[in-house]
């Protein structure tokens, strides 16, 4: 008894403790408490199928799938056949239904003792695979009719691995679902780190009604868009949990989440879009094989969207995040700003907007481009300090340990953009004149220049070594900036050893290591080419409903080539 009850302590401790003073002083309820271990199919239709008690008993279980390609090459057909194969018995007073996602009224087969026909049905959705954006939750309240007034235990298993993202309604599609007493299920892929993928790409069509979100949060809650990273950390970074919207509907009707990947989407990549100095990507970092307990302790919120405003709005680590967030985006040192408003000890929604943009690299101006750059370096430096303060104000187990590990990471990322700007002011009086003197050599890649060496430069390019090994192999890199940046280093190297004691084997650990130090080089007329901004058609012309969905590279949660992926933290 005394183990059990010291397990029951460390688990509450697992879940966040600290949160308890939220929402009335009742804990709420985070992705962890309804997320499953594993990231196979087999256990989730095996669970569902079998049923709570595994005897024959009266009950409906609604299959509803979306019909991606990525269900398909998963083998979900075989899955479910052989699931229905091995769970005869226990199924036999089931009714089984299947939905189908895309399909009008959703509903195929009608709840059916004859399972057989939901199987044909079921390999026939599959042989058509979509590749559009779909909004999934619509059809799950279109789906709900199709239970009638039945006994017995309702279930619907909602299986999508690529459209989550896709939100009209969620709260009404949960209360619905809670109304008439079916318990959601989902199988699905796992999200990315408060993915800011859509929020970046607000001309992206979508269907009428909808908004794409993906993130395994109701509020994107870490600082993305950092300056002279050549791609967002948190976009490229495995959550641990699926997107906020699928998890909400478990968690509002007692469900579960299954999160679902092949065994390629399970291997470590040292850089995504950013290069290795130290390895050809294929070593384990120490600290990446990552902690299940850590994980969930910092996973987000799976309460309403209004409820989650409120409870940030609270959280003292939350708050100052934000506002150093919005402090950095205006002085153009994150692109983004968060789409968050602070009132009082609430918060509300507040228009995404862009951060200022500082112009570094648009041209070949270096003089100017260097003093702007120690601008930007100071204040980067006090606002990296103010927070500081700030933090170490903030006492033990007065906020949720996840917007506590988001603020940390905003410290150690002002602390890198420090650098990064440090670095290049030096780059811009030290290095990129000289290409230009006479008798000068001819650089060698990245930093070719068109073959006429007599064309002006047009401006500046950067990419990123990432931080995989963290920070101190940078010490014996000779990079631009000498003993003054030697100074930033140092302090980075301490902020970053420190974060990593503390979440190095976490999500946010992965993120942290998923940036870089950024290297500089010259660009002509020609060589590089800007990517044209896609411009939302007009109200007479609002495009198609469902458009195709693009492909999302670099650790996408929502399909593309590389497929959802997954820490190996559950």
């Amino acid at each position: 008894m005394r183990l059990l009850a010291v397990h029951h302590l460390a688990l509450r401790s697992v879940l966040g403790v600290a949160m308890t003073a939220w929402l009335s002083g009742q804990e709420p309820t985070t992705a962890a408490a309804v997320t499953e271990p594993g990231r196979t199919l087999t256990r989730p239709l095996d669970i569902v199928l079998s049923g709570p008690s595994g005897a024959a008993i009266e009950r409906t279980v609604l299959v509803v799938v979306d019909p991606a390609a990525s269900l398909v090459t998963g083998g979900f057909g075989d899955a479910f056949a052989s699931a229905l194969q091995r769970h005869q018995k226990t199924m036999a007073k089931t009714r089984l239904g299947l939905g189908v996602i895309g399909q009008k009224g959703c509903v195929v087969v009608a709840p059916t003792l004859a399972h057989n026909e939901v199987l044909t049905a079921l390999r026939a959705c599959l042989g058509k695979p979509a590749g559009e954006f779909q909004n999934v939750y619509a059809d799950v309240r279109a789906a709900v009719g199709a239970f009638g007034p039945g006994g017995g235990d309702r279930e619907l298993l909602l299986v999508t691995l690529e459209n989550g993202d896709v939100e009209d309604d969620v709260e009404q599609t949960a209360t619905l679902l809670r109304k008439n007493k079916i318990k959601a299920s989902v199988i699905t892929s796992e999200a990315t780190l408060a993915d800011s993928y859509w929020t970046a790409r607000p001309y992206q069509q979508k269907p009428r009604g909808t908004t794409l979100t993906g993130a395994d949060t109701a509020v994107i809650d870490v600082p993305w868009g950092w300056l002279f990273q050549f791609s967002s950390a948190n976009e490229m970074t495995p959550a641990g949990f699926a997107m906020w919207g699928l998890s909400r509907l478990a968690a509002a009707t007692d469900g579960r989440v299954y999160l679902h990947a092949t065994a390629s989407q399970t291997t470590h990549q040292c850089a995504l879009f950013a290069r290795c100095l130290f390895c050809t990507g294929d070593h384990l970092p120490p600290d990446d094989d990552w902690t299940p307990a850590l994980v969930d302790r910092l996973g987000p919120l799976a309460t309403a969207r209004a409820e989650t405003y409120q409870a940030l709005g609270s959280d003292p680590f939350f708050r100052v995040m934000v506002e150093t967030w919005r402090d950095a985006a205006e002085a153009g040192l994150v692109r983004s700003e968060p789409a968050v408003k602070l009132t009082g000890t609430s918060a509300a929604a507040d228009r995404a907007r862009d951060g200022r943009d500082l112009d570094l690299t648009d041209s070949a101006s270096f003089e100017r481009h260097a003093k702007r750059a120690d601008e930007a370096a100071l204040k980067a430096q006090r606002l990296g300090e103010h927070l500081q303060e700030q933090l170490d104000r903030i006492g033990a187990d007065q906020g949720s340990p996840r917007e506590e590990a988001a603020a940390r990471y905003t410290r150690v990322l002002l602390q890198l953009t420090r650098v990064n700007l440090v670095t290049f002011a030096a780059w811009c009086r030290e290095v990129a004149p000289a290409q230009f003197e006479q008798n000068a050599p001819v650089p060698l890649p990245p930093e070719v220049p068109s073959v006429d060496r007599e064309d002006r430069p047009g401006g500046i390019g950067y990419s990123n070594f990432c931080l995989c090994h963290g920070v101190r192999p940078f010490f014996a890199i000779d990079l631009p900036g000498g003993a003054a940046l030697r100074a930033e280093l140092e302090g980075l190297d301490s902020l970053y050893t420190a974060y990593q004691a503390r979440y190095g084997k976490s999500q946010f650990g992965q993120a942290l290591r998923r940036n870089g130090i950024a290297q500089f080089w010259v660009t002509f007329p020609g060589a590089v080419s800007k990517v044209p901004r896609v411009r939302p058609k007009t109200d007479s012309d609002p495009g198609p409903v469902t458009p195709k969905r693009p492909p999302r590279e670099g650790g996408a949660s929502t399909g593309g080539p590389a497929g959802p992926t997954t820490g190996g933290g559950k």
